[in-house]
């Protein structure tokens, strides 16, 4: 993880999202801040895989973002442990920081191509 980063030397959250989104063809801004005002709003009740959840951590705009799992999981890289980790969205410090998901992703052929990937 580095804040602002964008390579292997170190990558941010959105920096990571936005890679992980552009695998499967979806071009999405570089920013939490830019990538919160695009996009479908999904309530927490009704997030799919692959939506992006945000919070608002260090700032009073969206400023760090993950990508949801399922089962409440989301995968983000994050300054915690400075890596790639898979937190819940139930751990107190997530659940209080939400504000909210975005879908990008619309069909179900999308997320099939993300399937595939997780699974080598």
């Amino acid at each position: 993880y580095k804040f602002g980063g964008n390579s292997i030397m170190g990558i941010d959250c959105s920096a990571y999202v936005q890679k992980v989104y552009s695998l499967i063809g979806i071009t999405i801004p570089r920013s939490a801040r830019l990538q919160f005002e695009e996009g479908e709003i999904v309530d927490r009740d009704s997030l799919s895989i692959g939506d992006l959840v945000f919070f608002r951590t260090y700032a009073s705009f969206p400023s760090h973002v993950g990508i949801y799992l399922g089962n409440d999981l989301f995968i983000h890289a994050s300054s915690k442990g400075k890596k790639v980790s898979i937190n819940s969205l139930k751990t107190p410090y997530y659940f209080k920081r939400f504000i909210g998901g975005k879908r990008f992703i619309i069909d179900n052929a999308e997320i099939e191509i993300t399937k595939q990937l997780h699974e080598g």
